[in-house]
């Protein structure tokens, strides 16, 4: 099965995963960080880097701009560069300073509800990686299989 295609990184991704072995691109994405290269309205993934990230994120209003576009992609993922233990200590282990965690609303119950609406309301996948490197791979091994299927269903489509 043919592997040679283009990943796509938005030019706005600070510190971008590499992809060593792959070809990759830097464009403007409307939807997600990383995409296949003529595959940008089939498959989305967006990059999550900490837990904090997710915390700010679900309490603007932009955000729900990202996910209105993630919802009209047929493969949209948030790749997150944690795991749920990390969500569930949150703040501990962020980048706030403890002077200020009295004043955070935001609660690891409260992340959990909006990444299972992403999921159950809005069919966004969430996979939690742990780190950057597990997320950088299984990227990279969702865009092969996306890759792989629309290679199979434009040949059936022959």
């Amino acid at each position: 099965m043919n592997n040679n295609f283009t990943i796509i990184i938005d030019t706005r991704e600070q510190k971008p995963w590499t992809f060593e072995e792959h070809v990759t691109a830097h464009h403007k994405l409307d939807t997600g960080d990383y995409s296949i290269e003529g595959l940008q309205e089939i498959v989305a993934i967006e990059r999550k880097r900490n837990v904090a990230e997710v915390a700010n994120n679900i309490t603007e209003s932009r955000f729900q701009d990202v996910i209105d576009r993630l919802k009209k992609i047929k493969y949209p993922f948030i790749l997150l560069e944690f795991n749920l233990d990390d969500v569930m200590r949150y703040p501990i282990g962020s980048t706030i300073p403890k002077k200020l965690w009295s004043k955070i609303r935001i609660t690891p119950n409260f992340i959990i509800k909006h990444l299972l609406d992403l999921e159950l309301e809005h069919n966004i996948k969430i996979i939690f990686c742990g780190n950057s490197s597990n997320a950088e791979k299984m990227a990279l091994n969702i865009l092969k299989r996306i890759y792989k299927k629309s290679l199979i269903q434009d040949n059936n489509n022959v």
